[in-house]
């Protein structure tokens, strides 16, 4: 999934940040199998991996069967249990990555936690709303991926804050892009639709509209 060096980086990060000296477990990797195998066996004895993958969700091996379609469907101990998650769906949708937020929250300690995610950069207004997560200017390299994903935290990580130079664009445009995209969505959002005689909703007018927006003539 993840190019050995971006495994690396991420690896780096979740050492640095997920795995302190707190006590009790530390981070759960849900739907993450690949970052939670990269850990040295001692390291991997305070967390957990949720996975679907029955045949690898054997308990001696900190694994835990996981269906996102029941985000709560877990082992009672591990509710509130975690000091961080790190998450990668299988799907990018907003209907699924509710579900995987509300296993977050019902996982991480009552006070909250740690949070890193990776989803595509078009996602970044969802993932803020959902998880309260943006994205890092270190963007990961998925070979033969069609499309761009970031990795999103809810803290700084120093390590995330450099260039990848697997990935042939910049990510500074990248990141301004999906801010002007998410500005003009919560400005559309805020906006009364156009109407016209009689208090109807002037199509037309909403389309010139969308248009101006767009930067259309």
């Amino acid at each position: 999934w993840y190019s050995p060096a971006t495994i690396a980086v991420m690896v780096r990060v979740i050492r640095q940040h997920c795995l302190g000296p707190e006590g009790g477990l530390a981070c759960a990797f849900v739907s993450t199998p690949s970052l939670f195998f990269t850990l040295q066996q001692n390291e991997r004895g305070s967390s957990r991996v949720l996975d679907c993958d029955r045949a690898l969700a054997t308990p001696e091996e900190g694994l835990v069967y996981y269906d996102f379609n029941e985000p709560e469907n877990l082992p009672q101990d591990l509710k509130g249990a975690f000091h961080s998650v790190v998450i990668d769906p299988p799907f990018i949708t907003r209907d699924v990555w509710e579900k995987y937020a509300q296993t977050a929250r019902w996982l991480l300690r009552p006070k909250g936690g740690l949070v890193i995610a990776t989803t595509v950069t078009e996602n970044a207004p969802m993932m803020q709303d959902l998880l309260g997560v943006h994205p890092n200017r270190f963007l990961p390299s998925i070979p033969h991926l069609p499309y761009q994903y970031a990795i999103y935290t809810n803290f700084h990580a120093p390590e995330l804050a450099g260039v990848n130079t697997e990935i042939p664009m910049d990510p500074d445009e990248l990141l301004a892009q999906i801010q002007t995209g998410a500005s003009k969505a919560e400005t559309r959002a805020n906006e009364s639709p156009v109407k016209g005689a009689g208090n109807k909703y002037d199509f037309e007018a909403m389309i010139e509209a969308a248009i101006r927006d767009s930067g259309g003539e």
